[in-house]
């Protein structure tokens, strides 16, 4: 049996958010102890699991609240429109990244960057999760779509001509 303080720790959660829960009726005690504590049993701890997962993947408390009450073979659509959303974001968030690579990239060209190497900039693309095959594909658009303009690029970053001519041998 646990007490609030017991599953706040168990589950590096608040107490305040184990109370709002109850008073939500997301998870009632299972019982109250003769001096009013909240007892909550396994079968209130497996629940807050669930809650937890759920809210942890971005589903509302509202429709945590669907999702528990409702049999498995209804979760389905409750899930399948948080996956959906979650699709979008990602979709979002690609498109906002393109648009900022596109200014660096200007910038680049421009002169007016903190990128100063190749190095530097295929770092940067690393880090957003680029790996080489990704990048050399936006290279080969690069050059695809502008090849003055990415042999300018490439030259603002101090790319030496036999490093550039091996980038664009790679990605042709």
């Amino acid at each position: 049996m646990y007490k609030i303080g017991d599953l706040a720790r168990k589950f590096h959660i608040s107490r305040s958010a184990i109370l709002y829960y109850d008073q939500l009726g997301l998870l009632k005690p299972a019982e109250r102890a003769h001096n009013n504590y909240r007892i909550y049993g396994q079968a209130e701890v497996v629940k807050l699991e669930r809650i937890l997962f759920y809210r942890e993947s971005g589903i509302s408390l509202r429709d945590v609240q669907k999702l528990l009450e409702v049999e498995n073979s209804g979760k389905t659509g409750i899930l399948m429109e948080r996956l959906n959303k979650i699709q979008m974001e990602i979709k979002n968030l690609k498109n906002q990244e393109k648009l900022v690579l596109d200014v660096l990239k200007e910038e680049v060209a421009m002169g007016n960057s903190i990128f100063s190497s190749s190095k530097a900039w295929t770092e940067m693309l690393v880090k957003l999760g680029y790996e080489k095959q990704d990048w050399l594909n936006w290279h080969r658009e690069f050059e695809r779509d502008n090849p003055e303009g990415h042999v300018h690029f490439l030259k603002n970053l101090n790319m030496e001509d036999d490093e550039i001519e091996h980038l664009l041998a790679l990605i042709k």
